[in-house]
């Protein structure tokens, strides 16, 4: 038996002993192979009896099982994977025939990535991971509104890329549906190398478009989208400006005789009125063009820029997405296009929310096509670190947040059946929250102080 003193481990942990463990797998082993999780802290010197093998856990840590066979019955090749409970790498791996619950039924692991099924092509179907964030700042709001462009001559790929940035923008990031404006082929879900009866389902997760077409991929189209935007923001908006189709030396391509030229692209711009950040991804081949007419020609008080290549190269493409575009919005989707963990965790500085530089970095590491070479701008230099596609969350917002979770965990506490303490490493990671929140209630109190005096003497006055 497992002691339940030693099973609470935090999400952020297992999140990064699942990361570690999925970037082990090759593509061909991640379409065969079940990964699962034991989420409670393994104590060094556990013995697990598994039939005609004992394996002793080599030090603390997190167990992930890789079953090798998961169509077979046991006994059969797997794997036990110990991970550091602090930094979810990889301590000690050991080949066993079965699985953790046969050793004790409380050790039975949390399945986290398994081929379900397979389409017709052989590609499969994973499991959905990761669920929607809740926090406040990531919830719908009325300001923030994306453009989402294929072209006249786009692929399959291009129109599933456009798909999987609508469902981030809306299910995960928040966007209200009437704010994502989608310039799409001929104003229909469509593309030259694809049947409409091709395009019924998206191949992310085999169910049916969720994206809401404008209109056709025309350059008339993109202005009047953008005016259209324009007289909707203020000094506070978000536009978010996606491009995903070809390119030509010349630019942008519309249609087989038709380019948006970054000149143009730079003039579109102009035509804005102030407004608060500009994110412009773009795909297509030869993008890098554009970043510097982006930088120079915003309105916004902060302009991020990315694209998969510089002005020179050609992009990458494959039978399902394109690759950069892909894993940008991976990134800010926190999962893969087809609802599996990722390989590394994209929120570098921990702190809950992507960035747009952290969203870059992340593509930047993880798109491995060997034609893309993705850039990276922005203006002010830096500014991309602080730059979300979510609304920004307020000191009320947060400590709203931390409320709820304290009052719920209260009446655990003080309303329900005893509980054992946990282990001491966690009262040491808690005291520092404790004087924080100490610092922020003296200032505030200090602020209230001078607002009231400021007030008292007024009325003096």
């Amino acid at each position: 038996m497992i002691d339940d003193a030693y099973s609470l481990l935090p999400e952020r942990v297992l999140r990064r002993c699942r990361a570690e463990a999925f970037a082990t797998l090759t593509p061909t082993a991640a379409a065969t192979t079940h990964l699962s999780i034991v989420p409670r802290l393994l104590k060094r010197g556990h013995r697990l009896s598994l039939v005609d093998q004992t394996i002793v856990v080599p030090d603390d840590s997190v167990l992930v099982f890789v079953d090798q066979m998961p169509d077979a019955n046991y006994g059969h090749p797997c794997q036990y994977r110990f991970h550091s409970p602090s930094d979810g790498s990889l301590l000690h791996s050991v080949s066993a025939e079965f699985p953790p619950e046969v050793a004790a039924p409380g050790l039975r692991p949390e399945l986290f990535h398994a081929p379900l099924r397979r389409m017709a092509s052989g590609r499969p179907l994973l499991q959905a991971l990761i669920e929607p964030r809740v926090w406040p700042w990531l919830r719908e709001d009325g300001n923030r509104f994306a453009v989402l462009f294929t072209s006249r001559i786009s692929n399959r790929r291009h129109v599933e890329d456009l798909e999987l940035g609508w469902r981030v923008l809306r299910n995960q990031l928040g966007f209200p549906a009437s704010n994502i404006y989608v310039l799409c082929y001929d104003g229909t879900i469509g593309a030259v190398d694809a049947t409409s009866s091709e395009l019924a389902k998206w191949v992310g997760d085999d169910t049916p478009y969720q994206m809401h077409i404008h209109d056709s991929a025309t350059t008339d189209h993109l202005r009047a989208t953008m005016e259209t935007i324009g007289s909707r923001m203020d000094a506070d908006s978000l536009l978010f400006v996606h491009t995903n189709n070809h390119g030509s030396t010349n630019g942008l391509c519309i249609d087989n005789s038709t380019v948006l030229t970054p000149s143009d692209w730079g003039t579109m711009l102009t035509t804005l009125p102030e407004f608060g950040r500009l994110v412009v991804t773009m795909e297509q081949c030869y993008s890098g063009a554009f970043l510097q007419p982006t930088l120079d020609n915003s309105t916004a008080a902060a302009t991020c820029f990315a694209s998969a290549v510089p002005a020179d190269k050609v992009s990458a493409g494959d039978t399902h997405f394109d690759p950069w575009a892909r894993t940008w919005f991976e990134a800010l989707n926190s999962a893969t296009a087809y609802g599996g963990d990722l390989p590394a965790d994209p929120d570098g500085n921990r702190d809950g929310l992507i960035s747009v530089r952290e969203a870059f970095d992340y593509s930047d590491a993880h798109d491995t096509a060997a034609y893309d070479d993705p850039q990276y701008g922005d203006s002010p230099a830096g500014c991309g670190r602080f730059v979300y596609l979510t609304r920004r969350p307020t000191l009320a917002d947060i400590i709203a947040e931390i409320t709820d979770r304290l009052v719920a965990i209260d009446t655990h506490i003080h309303k329900g059946p005893p509980l054992p303490d946990p282990d001491p490493g966690w009262a040491a990671k808690l005291i520092p929250s404790l004087e924080l929140l100490d610092t922020l209630s003296h200032r505030l109190q200090m602020a209230r102080g001078d607002q009231h005096s400021e007030s008292a003497g007024a009325a003096a006055r």
